[in-house]
């Protein structure tokens, strides 16, 4: 696909650490394809800015605060609500099932890899304090957006995650 040809994706990041903030978006302006990046700073927002009550987890706008997201970065150690909370609300609204997410952490348990998958992440990025090594992991952000995601049902069991 050529750059003319490139579809623009909307990239919602749920992530209260600044400097990681910083990392993963600086990332993504160096990705190939155009990236609207949205963020919020909390699990709560998050559900918020996707028009998902974050008490019921009922849907509460027929269209969310932000364009509907190609792919959602859900930080695991959140305030108000952990990553894996929101991703299982998140997984459980249709119109985000088929949404690729992906889990951020530092370091993740086992339990916490084997949860993922089974709520239905797309798989996890591994967080890097260094913008140059977060390269990797946007190899595999490419591989998702230019189509991986389209190809791969994320619903739950689906424990393959990307490494």
């Amino acid at each position: 696909m050529s750059a003319v040809e490139r579809k623009k994706f909307n990239v919602l990041i749920a992530d209260d650490n600044q400097s990681d903030l910083f990392i993963i978006t600086r990332g993504l302006a160096q990705f190939d394809a155009q990236c609207n990046v949205f963020d919020v700073r909390d699990g709560e927002s998050l559900l918020t800015a996707l028009g998902i009550d974050p008490v019921s987890g009922r849907p509460v706008a027929p269209n969310p605060i932000i364009p509907r997201p190609d792919l959602i970065l859900i930080d695991l150690f959140m305030p108000k609500l952990y990553g894996l909370q929101a991703l299982k609300i998140i997984k459980r609204d249709r119109r985000y099932q088929r949404t690729p997410c992906l889990l951020m952490s530092h370091s993740l348990s086992d339990h916490d890899r084997r949860q993922a998958g089974v709520i239905g992440a797309y798989g996890i990025l591994h967080k890097t304090d260094n913008p140059s090594d977060f390269r990797e992991a946007i190899r595999d952000l490419e591989s998702v957006l230019d189509g991986g995601a389209a190809s791969r049902q994320t619903t739950p069991g689906d424990s393959r995650l990307l490494q």
